[in-house]
């Protein structure tokens, strides 16, 4: 008898956390996925000023129907007070193989990876690095759709058919690009592919936000991640995917916080960020 009823609770304690109604019921908070399938939204934390101008918050959820758990990090900053620069590794003054050995050097904020790149470490795509143009390329595969760039200070991200390279001190070109101008962008493969992702983007009042999924969890499509992107707290206009899946990676480092999210492959673009 009691083997019997510890198998029974064993099989709920194994059970429950796909129970819907367990995380819940009407209160329970979740974004949709493939074929009506749900993320629940199980941890969502407020914001947290961990600097001058930078803010940090971590998403949790869970899959209805396998119970796996997916966390984003997020890091907001106001570039007024933060300065965005492109990283090449193969510049000789910003050597590095991933988002540690540029944290290590000193007086960043975050670093976050970049574009696409092939076997030789050699960016695909336009790439602009401190007024220096590394690779002058504007690819037309679908997938590159957009540009993150810097001018004069202000971050855009626009479609590669919108840039203007004049006056532009930082540019990565990749993609796609989710979120145009507050809408849903159409026209590309694999939204429900599940990965490990990492982007960048503009929320409504200026401010950029980078992101990353925890590669000690579980990976999350584009269809998921842009919906994130879109809940009230976060209210991305503009939101580019960056090179995800082993390149994902993310270092925040500031006085009275830091975070690592490690990636499995090295890297030959960062993007960093650093105080004034």
């Amino acid at each position: 008898m009691l083997s019997k009823i510890l198998l029974n609770l064993l099989f709920i304690f194994i059970f429950l956390p796909i129970n819907l109604n367990a995380w819940g019921g009407e209160n329970l908070r979740y974004i949709s996925s493939l074929s009506g399938k749900k993320l629940v939204i199980t941890v969502d934390d407020k914001w947290r000023n961990i600097d001058n101008g930078v803010d940090f918050k971590s998403i949790k959820l869970k899959r209805s129907d396998s119970g796996l758990d997916i966390i984003i990090k997020l890091l907001r900053m106001d570039l007024k007070l933060i300065k965005a620069r492109v990283l090449y590794s193969k510049n000789p003054e910003t050597n590095f193989r991933n988002v540690k050995d540029i944290a290590e050097k000193g007086n960043i904020i975050a670093a976050i990876n970049g574009s696409f790149f092939d076997i030789n470490g050699d960016p695909l795509g336009l790439l602009i690095a401190d007024a220096k143009t590394i690779n002058n390329r504007i690819v037309t595969h679908s997938i590159y759709s957009g540009i993150f760039y810097v001018k004069d200070d202000v971050p855009y991200i626009v479609y590669r058919d919108n840039f203007t390279a004049a006056g532009v001190t930082q540019a990565v070109q990749v993609g796609p690009i989710l979120i145009a101008d507050g809408k849903d962008t159409e026209g590309f493969k694999d939204m429900h592919s599940i990965h490990y992702r990492s982007g960048i983007a503009i929320d409504d009042s200026g401010r950029v936000i980078i992101y990353a999924t925890d590669t000690n969890y579980k990976g999350i499509s584009l269809h998921e991640v842009r919906q994130v992107m879109r809940l009230p707290d976060i209210g991305c206009i503009n939101v580019l995917n960056l090179d995800g899946g082993g390149s994902t990676q993310m270092y925040i480092s500031t006085p009275s916080f830091s975070d690592h999210i490690a990636g499995s492959a090295d890297i030959p673009v960062v993007i960093g960020f650093y105080r004034r």
